[in-house]
């Protein structure tokens, strides 16, 4: 399998939500990039990080990385594989045993930001997910297929509003392919 290595580059906002962030990687050129819905929880725990609280070494990711010494970039890397309604799907893969576990996208991107393990998208997913990246850009596009449900009839009711039946027709058209994939 052929996979590019992506770079945490930072949190952002979703324009009209503050239930939801995103977790912004980028391939180690900083050419292109993508974005992973996370949780206001979610966001908050890498906001944490990021500012260096103190208290962070006494939450239990850390406490568990500490206590599996293994827990590194040299045994260990999260890998995104395929998304699926809206989700990425992503493995911990032990180096090693090739064992794969899966992981939540944002969780796989918090614990290699805590433990510095690699993150991997595999190429033809992330040619297709990611966007390029412009210096100096304050918003990024988000592809259709990364948006869950609840996310595209949201969209799709502000499309509506807004009378833009072009973009309403794109996320009917998402909605329902979900639907028939579900049958």
């Amino acid at each position: 399998m052929n996979k590019t290595r992506l770079l945490f580059r930072g949190i952002s906002e979703i324009v009209g939500t503050t239930e939801m962030g995103l977790l912004i990687l980028a391939d180690q050129s900083n050419k292109r990039q993508i974005a992973i819905i996370c949780d206001k929880s979610m966001e908050h725990a890498f906001s944490m990080r990021m500012g260096n609280t103190a208290i962070c070494s006494k939450m239990l990711p850390e406490i568990l990385c500490r206590l599996n010494p293994e827990m590194n970039g040299e045994h260990y890397e999260v890998i995104f594989l395929s998304i699926v309604e809206g989700e990425y799907q992503s493995v911990l893969l032990n180096k090693e045993t090739l064992e794969m576990t899966k992981v939540r996208a944002s969780d796989g991107v918090l614990l290699s930001h805590i433990a510095h393990l690699d993150i991997y998208m595999e190429e033809r997913l992330f040619l297709k997910q990611s966007v390029p990246l412009e210096k100096g850009q304050s918003k990024m596009a988000l592809p259709i297929n990364a948006l869950s449900k609840q996310m595209l009839e949201q969209a799709l009711e502000k499309a509506i509003a807004n009378e833009d039946y072009e973009l309403a027709s794109s996320l009917r058209d998402e909605l329902q392919k979900r639907q028939d994939a579900e049958k």
